[in-house]
């Protein structure tokens, strides 16, 4: 008999952590599983489609709607009860912009009231009673699903698809598809039925401010990064053919944050630039930007650089940074042989941060304001306070850069000493990645469908 998943993919982080992973691709091994996939306008279901166009899969566009009423409070209280130390920081971020006090303060008050575990298991007993959305309530009486997983489970349609599989009796499985989201975005409006994170650090903060029972989380690592311990690179030869760059030398890359969160990327690209033409960096290595996928490319700043080898993946379906891009296949494995064939990465606050641990690449975060004077909400140095951030810095894998000449002086020491800091980076993968076997899609694939097999009535 056919089984039935429904799979949510709104984001490009959805995609990029479930259908281009070997999540997919085990669910459809098994040829009694049909899938239905929903995106939230046509032009993504038929991207979709495209590439994933197996006859057991079917597409849904999921159109939002206007939150309001008591639904609109309930969203509300979902950030308000979350108080950690990324949700101070970014009440900081705000009141440094609106200079509104009483705001700020009440907001404090607020989330410290808030943020206790009677009051948010209250808060979602009556969420799940008051809120009577059923916009959803049509894909459960068309398609009879056995089982929901919500690939971004804090995104708000898609608690309306837990809400909508609780009345239909479904059983619901809820992923937490980024290692910053429990302690810097909210709590949970509504419980699924169990829970996949990446590892046990995450675990650890979910059942903290969720309150989350932990015989319903399932560790299963980080399935995007699965690639990263296939062995199938690219020839030196070839790859450094396509970034247009010199293979006999060292490859310095740089990763921008981007323009939202930060004005300071082209002047770290100019200081780079400047160590390389005054001839301070050692053996002469070619630099690289590889520029973010969510984040809209300055081209005025380009073409003032002309000098300047990058690159910006994937595709964006939106003029504005968010949650509109997608890195395909190719976009991925480019990714994975840059990590593979640099010599080091410069950085703010990023999970690249993580992936160039992975393949024992030193990593060096800036940690100094080359525009003292800016707001924190653009000022990248305020992200290391971040508490998942804070985390990845304690295992001494990352090294923090505290002035331009702390800069020059890490990126010739790794230039010439790369395995400095080995041990470091070391403990960065073991916590963050929980696991190396490169089979963390396939576990979380083969946990959707024991849990199958275990659905409701």
């Amino acid at each position: 008999m056919t089984k039935t998943i429904f799979i949510t993919s709104f984001e490009g982080v959805e995609t990029k952590n479930v259908l281009r992973t070997s999540i997919f691709s085990t669910l459809l091994s098994r040829q009694d599983i049909r899938i239905v996939i929903f995106t939230k306008d046509q032009a993504r279901a038929d991207y979709h489609k495209r590439e994933f166009g197996d006859t057991r899969i079917s597409y849904e566009v999921a159109e939002s709607f206007p939150i309001k009423g008591i639904d609109r409070f309930f969203q509300w209280l979902k950030f308000a009860m979350l108080n950690t130390e990324t949700t101070r920081l970014r009440r900081k971020m705000v009141f440094e912009i609106n200079r509104n006090v009483l705001q700020y303060y009440i907001g404090l008050s607020i989330s410290w009231l808030l943020a206790r575990k009677r009051l948010i298991k209250l808060a979602r007993f009556l969420d799940l009673r008051l809120v009577k959305v059923n916009k959803y309530d049509k894909y459960f009486e068309k398609y009879k699903p056995n089982l929901v997983f919500l690939a971004n489970i804090f995104y708000e349609p898609e608690i309306h698809f837990l809400r909508s599989a609780k009345k239909f009796g479904v059983c619901s499985i809820g992923f937490i598809n980024s290692w910053d989201k429990v302690t810097g975005r909210c709590v949970l409006r509504l419980l699924a039925d169990k829970f996949v994170v990446f590892n046990d650090t995450v675990k650890e903060e979910f059942i903290s401010v969720n309150h989350i029972p932990e015989k319903d989380i399932f560790v299963g690592g980080v399935p995007q990064y699965d690639l990263y311990f296939e062995k199938d690179f690219e020839s030196r030869d070839e790859f450094f053919r396509k970034i247009k760059a010199d293979p006999a030398k060292k490859l310095i890359v740089y990763a921008p944050m981007g323009s939202t969160y930060s004005n300071s990327d082209w002047d770290i690209i100019d200081l780079l630039w400047k160590f390389k033409t005054d001839k301070k960096l050692d053996q002469d290595p070619e630099l690289f930007a590889r520029f973010p996928p969510n984040d809209p490319l300055n081209q005025e700043e380009i073409k003032k650089r002309p000098w300047l080898k990058y690159e910006q993946p994937g595709i964006m379906f939106s003029e504005e940074r968010g949650i509109d891009w997608d890195l395909n296949f190719d976009d991925l494995r480019h990714l994975k042989n840059t990590l593979y064939h640099m010599s080091l990465i410069v950085c703010y606050a990023s999970s690249i941060s993580v992936d160039a641990a992975i393949f024992d690449k030193p990593v060096i975060n800036i940690n100094f304001e080359i525009r003292p004077n800016e707001l924190m909400v653009k000022s990248p140095t305020q992200f290391y306070r971040m508490t998942h951030y804070k985390k990845a810095l304690e295992t001494g894998g990352i090294k923090m850069a505290e002035s331009s000449e702390k800069l020059l002086e890490w990126i010739n020491r790794y230039i010439n000493n790369p395995e400095v800091d080995r041990e470091g980076r070391g403990r960065l993968v073991r916590e963050q990645c929980q696991f190396t076997d490169g089979k963390s899609g396939e576990r979380i694939g083969n946990f959707i469908l024991e849990n199958i097999k275990n659905e409701k009535k």
